[in-house]
Parts: C-alpha cells; sequence; structure tokens
C-alpha cells in the first residue's frame, strides 16, 4: 500500500454539514423535520478521513428545506470556518425558492469546488444522491481530468422520502437521472451490499460503510440506568413506514403499569402519536428537540427501540443510523434485524421474535421484567462493541483504503 504522507492528492467532501456559526439558524429557521442524521454521519466521516488524510476540506451546501413551506428565509448564506484544526469549510450561499434551488445548489456546488481545489487534482467525496452534488463534481471531473469522484451512498433516491402524487413524478425523474449519471462515477461507499448489487458494481470499486459511531460518546460513559420503573425511548423521524405507530400500539398491549413510552421526532406520524399521548399517561411525546437533547433523553431511558420491520424492499438498502447511535449510548436496544444488517451486530441488540406488534410488545415486556444489573451489562456489551469496532477511524480506513486501490 502506498504511503499516505506520498500521495499529495487532497480529499474534497462535498456535504451539508450544520457548522457551528449555522446550526442555531438553521434549527431556527427551518420548518419540518431537520437532518440531524445526515448531518452526524457526515461530520464522523470527516473526522475519520482527517485522521488518515493529510490534506482534507470541505465544499458545504447544507441540507434544508425551501422556502417557504420547509425554510423561512428565501436565501441560504455562505459562510467560512473550521469544523477542526486542520478542515476548512466553504460554505456557499445558495437561492432556497422551490423551482430555482436545485439548480442553485448545482452552480454553488461547482464554484465551491473550483475554489477550494487550486491544484486541479482532488479527490471529491459526493456525500448522497443528491443530484446537485453528483452534477457539480461530475462535471468538474470532466473538465478536470486528473481530478477523481467517490460517491458515499446512504440512500438510493427512489427511496428516500414519501409525498403526493407530483412528489413521486418528480422522484421518479430525480431516479432516473442519478441512475445515468452514477455510471461516470469512479468509485464507491455504500451503506449495505445490496446496494452494490442494485447499482451492478464491480469488486474492487466499492466498500460498504453502514454508518459510523460517534467518537464523542466514547469518553464519558453512560449514567446509572433507573432502579424504577422502565423507559422505553424512540428517537427519530415519524414516518408510518418506519413502524412508529407499530411501536405505540404494541406499548399499549405492555402489561407493566410502571413502564412508560417516549418519543420524539417529526414526521406523518406525529398527531396519531399526540392523540396517543392524550389517551394513555404512559406515553409522552417530547416534539422535534435537537440533538443533545435527544442524548439526555437517551440517557434518562431503560431501552431504545427503533420498530423498523423488514418488510419492504427499501429495507435491503438501509441501516438506520439511530442503531449504532443507540447503541453507544449504553442502553440496551431492540429492534428488527433489518436485510442490511451485518451479521457482526447480531449479539448486540434484543430482537423480537417475529416482526410483528405482538412480537414487539411481548419482547418490551420482557425486557421491562430484566432486572437493572442485566440492562446494563448489556447495555455496555453492546456500546464497548460499537465505539470499538465502527468508530470514525476504523471505518473511514475502508474508504481510504478504496481510494488507494482506485487512484
Amino acid at each position: 500500500m502506498p504511503d499516505l504522507n506520498s500521495v499529495p492528492r487532497p480529499i474534497l467532501f462535498l456535504g451539508g454539514i450544520f457548522t457551528p456559526k449555522q446550526i442555531e439558524f438553521i434549527i431556527s429557521e427551518s420548518r419540518g423535520v431537520v437532518q440531524n442524521a445526515a448531518d452526524a454521519l457526515q461530520k464522523n466521516l470527516i473526522v475519520g478521513l482527517a485522521a488518515h488524510w493529510p490534506s482534507v476540506s470541505v465544499v458545504n451546501l447544507p441540507f434544508v428545506g425551501s422556502y417557504p413551506r420547509f425554510f423561512r428565509k428565501k436565501v441560504f448564506p455562505g459562510t467560512n470556518e473550521s469544523l477542526l484544526p486542520n478542515v476548512n469549510v466553504l460554505g456557499q450561499g445558495f437561492a432556497l425558492r422551490r423551482l430555482i434551488k436545485t439548480p442553485s445548489r448545482t452552480v454553488a456546488a461547482f464554484k465551491g469546488v473550483v475554489r477550494s481545489d487550486r491544484e486541479r487534482h482532488a479527490i471529491i467525496l459526493i456525500y448522497s444522491a443528491h443530484l446537485p452534488f453528483l452534477i457539480a463534481a461530475l462535471l468538474y471531473r470532466m473538465i478536470f481530468k486528473k481530478s477523481r469522484t467517490c460517491l458515499i451512498l446512504p440512500d438510493l433516491p427512489e427511496f428516500m422520502g414519501e409525498g403526493g402524487r407530483l412528489y413521486t413524478i418528480a422522484k421518479a425523474i430525480e431516479s432516473r437521472v442519478f441512475y445515468v449519471l452514477v455510471k461516470r462515477v469512479d468509485a464507491f461507499v455504500v451503506l449495505t451490499r445490496f446496494m452494490a448489487e442494485k447499482l451492478g458494481l464491480e469488486p474492487g470499486t466499492f466498500t460498504v460503510v453502514e454508518g459510523i459511531a460517534d467518537d464523542a460518546l466514547a469518553g464519558e460513559g453512560p449514567p446509572p440506568l433507573p432502579t424504577r420503573g422502565r423507559i422505553f425511548l424512540y428517537t427519530g423521524t415519524l414516518a408510518s413506514r418506519y413502524g412508529v405507530m407499530d411501536l405505540v400500539n404494541a406499548f399499549k398491549a405492555v402489561r407493566a403499569p410502571d413502564a412508560e413510552l417516549w418519543i420524539c421526532g417529526e414526521g406523518d406520524s406525529k398527531d396519531q402519536i399526540e392523540w396517543a399521548a392524550q389517551q394513555d399517561t404512559r406515553i409522552r411525546f417530547f416534539g422535534q428537540v435537537p440533538r443533545d437533547e435527544a442524548r439526555r433523553l437517551q440517557s434518562q431511558a431503560t431501552v431504545l427501540v427503533n420498530p423498523r420491520t423488514p418488510a419492504g424492499e427499501f429495507t435491503k438498502y438501509s441501516f438506520p443510523s439511530k442503531t449504532m447511535e443507540y447503541m453507544a449510548s449504553g442502553r440496551p436496544v431492540l429492534m428488527h434485524r433489518l436485510p442490511g444488517m451485518p451479521e457482526d451486530y447480531v449479539p448486540y441488540f434484543i430482537q423480537p421474535s417475529e416482526p410483528t406488534v405482538e412480537s414487539l410488545a411481548t419482547a418490551m415486556e420482557d425486557l421491562a421484567a430484566w432486572d437493572t444489573d442485566r440492562l446494563a451489562t448489556f447495555g455496555a456489551r453492546s456500546r464497548a462493541f460499537v465505539l470499538r469496532e465502527k468508530n470514525a477511524v476504523a471505518q473511514c480506513r475502508k474508504i481510504v483504503d478504496l481510494i488507494l486501490s482506485t487512484r
């Protein structure tokens, strides 16, 4: 393997993180879901890459909604700041009106890459199937042929979100364009092996990175479990296809008077959850909360639950980011096994016997009966596993090896 110090090419990460100067602005001006999970994954990727590579910089266009429905401002401002002492972030401004947002982001992304890659030979890491990023990077690659592209693909476009008829039509067009453009990408980082199969990728052109455990959690141990009562917690998108109402209905059947269900998030099941909380005093709904608050609530909970079932083709191409976040918290995790989950995770979570509401209720009732020591021991094992095997440095080593083998 070549010595990293002999590889002068810089890595240029083209993505959409929430920087320290802009995070409060993004949260206050957003309407609806804030992309906290995508922000966390990107930051962990940048941290891991910077640990391996001598030169890493970021061209940044945060993932925020369109004006006026999902964001209160017409224009997103640019910024120039640092994420780490050796990682500069060039934040590009762009328009947010719905019909001009996509072309504006495309032009801004291209200009940002041009400004950042002065030697014209960077390895451009494109985050997600976001067309403005993909178009900008491939256009740059076409003009400056010494540059290289690597697509980090946490989702396939046809499985990203849900909406009405017009949204479905637009998504179908976007997906078709994506599958044409993606053939010109040099290398890929995919979430599951099924993604590589669907894209028809050849061995040696891709690596699988299902996610990254947040290194920030390694320096602090979880607080003691509550000795009285059993709190089950879900934090994340309240999408019906993710099974959040299955969780609510399962909890209603749990025969444990001192158990509670806490839910945080935003999505299409919000109204149903609010109604359920009014009907059952054991259910508490916190709405959408900042990431730090979600972690605080995790530290107060007994068991963290992800009710997503393996039903639907999209589950082959997904690995919920909350899996690692949950495990790193030191709390036992209750979830169904999804097709895209690697085998090494299986010993570190509790799995209902079947992907049904009834089995989920039974598993929750069983866990409510576990003593505190058993719960703490299981959670500690899971935490040690993800922080040791799935941290940023370990996971990004795979990406670095891929870049070196395909450069």
